[in-house]
């Protein structure tokens, strides 16, 4: 997948595209759906498969005292992308200058001159140029100006409406079965393993301290049956996402921290991924270290238990 950076980076050689447009967090069931069907034009317009997205999020740049947490960073949703199969992706930087862009300027510029776009593929609630001016109509109408074919995606339900903020807000909860169910997949965080204070194996149960990018969204403070993918292999595992009460004040920065069943291996610098499967319990503050190692017991038989 030849992934650009901005309208610069689009090389002259590139010859007409199937372009799908969205922000694409979390590359959930909607999105494959809409990714599908543009994967599906274009072969059979014979056209490049690309799509456009917009790094940073524009809800960053236009209400920046919002925190936006995210469910996939940009690498990772290039990523997926890639395993669908599409070979050509556009990173629009998101700054002031798009955003005052009028709908008929974006359109002109991205998907007319920069694209070449011969098919376009949206969602049914994208909205486009200044203010959000331009929506599917207006896109249908410019489109429908320069013999460019138009795909208006509708939304998929799974009991509700999928969407990036009901998972988020599904992962916040705790509810991450519900989820993974919205996502096609576990909700995953990649990172590299980093000291820590040794707490976990101290008491028995070494675990890895999992640094990862800051704007991915953190399940709540609980204990999680999860599994770790590393060097080609799968391990499950339980995890622990909190400040560790028993030990710490409830102030402390909040840690993943992973113990990984059946494998015993140095992983310090070493690159994991942490798929997050169910959720187990509540972090809690236990009144000796006795207590806290009998309940870790019954975390790890439940993760052997999950299937």
């Amino acid at each position: 997948m030849q992934v650009i950076h901005g309208l610069s980076g689009i090389p002259e050689s590139l010859s007409h595209s199937a372009v799908a447009i969205g922000n694409f967090d979390g590359i959930h069931l909607g999105h494959q759906k809409l990714l599908t069907q543009m994967l599906e034009g274009a072969s059979s317009k014979k056209l490049v498969p690309a799509v456009l997205t917009f790094f940073p999020h524009p809800v960053q740049v236009l209400n920046p005292e919002k925190k936006l947490e995210q469910l996939t960073t940009t690498t990772e949703k290039l990523d997926l992308m890639k395993l669908m199969g599409v070979k050509f992706g556009c990173v629009a930087k998101f700054d002031r200058t798009l955003s005052e862009l009028s709908p008929e300027e974006f359109f002109e510029e991205y998907l007319l001159k920069g694209l070449k776009a011969k098919l376009v593929f949206v969602g049914y609630n994208f909205r486009f140029g200044k203010n959000r001016a331009g929506d599917t109509e207006l896109l249908k109408r410019l489109c429908e100006k320069h013999n460019i074919g138009l795909t208006v995606v509708e939304a998929v339900s799974v009991g509700d409406k999928v969407s990036s903020s009901l998972i988020r807000a599904k992962i916040v909860q705790g509810k991450i079965e519900e989820a993974n169910r919205l996502l096609g997949r576990p909700y995953a965080i990649s990172g590299a393993v980093k000291p820590g204070d040794g707490r976990g194996k101290q008491i028995g149960f070494p675990t890895a301290n999992l640094h990862f990018a800051s704007e991915k969204v953190l399940p709540k403070n609980g204990v999680y049956v999860t599994q770790v993918k590393w060097q080609l292999q799968s391990f499950r595992s339980i995890t622990n996402v909190g400040v560790r009460p028993t030990f710490y004040s409830s102030d402390s920065p909040k840690l993943v921290e992973v113990h990984i069943l059946d494998l015993e291996a140095n992983l310090y610098d070493e690159f994991l991924t942490l798929e997050f499967l169910d959720f187990v319990r509540n972090e809690k503050k236990f009144s000796s270290i006795e207590a806290l190692t009998n309940q870790i017991k019954k975390d790890i038989g439940v993760a052997k238990k999950f299937s």
